[in-house]
C-alpha cells in the first residue's frame, strides 16, 4: 500500500506527517522500534524544510511512501530555496567546543536509516530520501528446529491428487520452505526466504498467485504474478515445484491458471524475466505466447542453479518476454532512428502492432518540459529512471539526476524512455555518449505506454555466458554486444 502526502509547509503540518509516517512503517511491516526511526528521521527533514526552504514564502512539501519486499523507502520533495548540504557537514568537536550544530540533522537522518541520499533536482526542486530495510527472520529459523515440509507424499500419476487454489497469507511459511528445499539458497529473489515479507506482499495484493497441495495437504508447487505499481501489467516471477512433485505437469497447470486470473484482472500484459544461463526457462515461456523483447544485463550474486551444468557467473542477465492479455488498440509509437529496424522485428512478433505515428502529428508543446522518476534497488544496487516526457531541459534534468546517484553503490543504471514522443532519438544518441547501450522493448511498462530500455553496466561483461533461445532473443544480444564492445574499445579496454 502506497502512499502520497501533498501538505503545506508548516509547522502545526508536521507532526500529523510524522504521525502518518509511523503509522504507515508499521503497517507495512517494520517493527515498531524502526517506524519510530524513521518517523524521527523524516520529521528531521520536514522541520528543516519548513524552517528553511521557505522562509519569507508560502510552500508545499510533497512525501512519497514506497514500499518492496526488503526495504520501504520515503521520498520527501519541495521547490524552496536552494540548499548544499557538502556546506553543512556535522562535527561533534565544532558541535561540544563552539556550539556549532550545522548538519547535526543530517547526521541525526543517517544514523536513523540505512540509506540516506539528496537529489538536487535544479528547477523540479530538492529530494531526500530516506530508505530502511526489513529486519526479519529467515526460513533457516524454521527449519532449523525440524519443522521441514513433509516430504512423505509420493504422489501418482493421477493430476487430480492435486489441488491448486489462490495463495493466502497463510501460505506464507509453505512458500519460504518449499524454495529452500527446492533451490537451497540459490533462488534469485533473496525475499522469498522471509516468510513475513511474502505475507506483507500477499496481504496488501502486492502479488497474487497459486499454491498446490496433496491430498494431504503438503504444498507441492507455487506460482506468483508479482503486480506492477505503475502499469497494468504483472510479472511471472516466482515459480516453484518441489523435487519429489516435478515432471507431473503442475507448473503447466498454475501457469494456465495465471494466465486466467491475470485475465480476470484486467490486466493487460503478463511478462517474465528468464536467466540466460541457460534457455530452459526461455523456452516453456514460447510455449505459453511469450515474445522476447529485451536483455537486461545485471550483477547478482553467484548462483547454482540445481541440476544443471553451469558455471557460476557474477553477471545474471534476463531476457524479458512479454505476453499480450488484452487486444485493446495499443498507444501509437514513434520509432527512433536508431534502433528502428530492431524494433520493428521486435514488433513483428505480435500480431496486435501498435501505429505508428509520425513527428509531425506530434504536438511538440505536449512534452516540453522533462519529467524523470528515480527508482532505487538497493538490494540489487541497481537505479531505473523512468522519462515521462523528453523535454527540452533532458539532458541538463538527467545530467544531474545521474551525478545525484554517484554516492550510491550502483552496479548497473537503466533508464526507460517512451516510444510515443519526437525527441526520444536524441535522447537515445545523448545517452550514448553517458556510456549506455541498448536493453531493448519494454511493452507497456509505464503507464500502459511502450518504452525503450537503455542501460549502463559497471561489472564487465561475458557474452559467451548468456544463453538466448529465440531468434529476436539472439538478434538483441548482438546488437547489445556489438555496442558494449565499441564501447569498451573507444575506452581503451580489451
Amino acid at each position: 500500500m502506497e502512499a502520497h502526502i501533498y501538505l503545506e509547509a508548516e509547522i502545526p503540518m508536521v507532526g500529523s506527517a510524522t504521525d502518518f509516517t509511523y503509522k504507515w512503517c508499521v503497517n507495512m511491516g517494520l517493527q515498531p522500534d524502526e517506524a519510530a526511526r524513521m518517523a524521527l528521521a523524516a520529521d528531521e527533514i520536514l522541520t528543516d524544510i519548513v524552517l528553511y526552504a521557505y522562509p519569507e514564502e508560502a510552500g508545499y512539501i510533497e512525501i512519497w511512501y514506497q514500499y518492496s519486499f526488503s526495504e520501504i523507502e520515503i521520498i520527501i520533495q519541495e521547490n524552496g530555496e536552494p540548499f548544499d548540504p557538502g556546506k553543512y557537514l556535522y562535527s561533534l568537536e565544532k558541535a561540544m567546543n563552539e556550539n556549532n550544530f550545522d548538519g547535526a540533522s543530517q547526521e541525526i537522518v543517517r544514523k536513523m536509516t540505512d540509506q540516506f541520499l539528496f537529489l538536487n533536482r535544479g528547477k523540479d526542486g530538492k529530494e531526500f530520501r530516506l530508505m530502511k530495510r526489513f529486519v526479519s527472520d529467515d526460513i533457516r529459523k524454521t527449519v532449523g528446529k525440524g519443522n521441514e515440509i513433509a516430504d512423505a507424499d509420493h504422489p501418482g500419476n493421477v493430476a487430480n491428487q492435486y489441488l491448486i487454489t489462490p495463495v493466502t497469507s497463510e501460505d506464507a511459511e509453505d512458500i519460504a520452505k518449499l524454495i529452500y528445499r527446492s533451490y537451497s539458497y540459490t533462488y534469485s529473489k533473496e525475499e522469498l526466504y522471509f516468510p513475513k515479507r511474502i505475507e506483507m506482499a500477499i496481504r496488501h495484493n502486492y502479488k497474487f498467485g497459486t499454491i498446490v497441495r496433496t491430498e494431504s495437504d503438503v504444498p507441492a508447487g507455487y506460482f506468483a504474478v508479482l503486480m506492477s505499481t505503475d502499469s497494468l501489467i504483472g510479472e511471472v516471477g516466482e515459480a516453484v515445484v518441489s523435487p519429489t512433485h516435478r515432471n507431473r505437469g503442475l507448473m503447466k497447470r498454475m501457469m494456465n491458471k495465471l494466465i486466467e486470473m491475470s485475465r480476470e484482472r484486467g490486466l493487460l500484459g503478463l511478462f517474465g524475466e528468464a536467466v540466460t544461463v541457460h534457455t530452459f526457462s526461455q523456452k516453456v515461456n514460447e510455449t505459453y505466447g511469450f515474445k522476447s523483447t529485451a536483455l537486461v544485463i545485471t550483477s547478482s550474486q553467484k548462483r547454482v542453479f540445481k541440476g544443471l551444468k553451469t558455471e557460476p557467473s557474477d553477471i545474471m542477465s534476463v531476457v524479458v518476454e512479454f505476453l499480450p492479455l488484452s487486444s485493446r488498440r495499443r498507444k501509437p509509437v514513434i520509432l527512433p532512428d536508431t534502433y528502428s529496424d530492431l524494433l520493428t522485428e521486435i514488433y513483428r512478433q505480435f500480431r496486435t502492432v501498435p501505429a505508428e505515428t509520425s513527428e509531425a502529428n506530434t504536438s511538440q508543446k505536449e512534452h516540453e518540459g522533462t519529467n524523470l522518476d528515480l527508482n532505487i534497488n538497493y538490494e540489487k544496487e541497481s537505479a531505473l529512471i523512468i522519462v515521462r516526457d523528453v523535454g527540452t531541459a533532458f539532458e541538463a534534468s538527467c545530467n544531474r539526476m545521474l551525478r545525484s546517484i554517484e554516492d550510491v553503490k550502483l552496479l548497473a543504471v537503466y533508464i526507460d524512455l517512451p516510444l510515443n514522443q519526437p525527441r526520444t532519438d536524441s535522447a537515445i544518441q545523448w545517452l550514448k555518449e553517458k556510456e549506455f547501450i541498448l536493453a531493448g522493448l519494454m511493452p507497456l511498462f509505464h503507464k500502459e505506454t511502450d518504452y525503450l530500455r537503455m542501460q549502463k553496466i559497471r561489472v564487465p561483461v561475458d557474452f559467451s555466458l548468456i544463453q538466448t533461445h529465440s531468434d529476436i532473443a539472439g538478434k538483441i544480444k548482438d546488437r547489445i554486444q556489438l555496442e558494449y564492445n565499441a564501447l569498451h574499445k573507444e575506452k581503451g579496454e580489451a
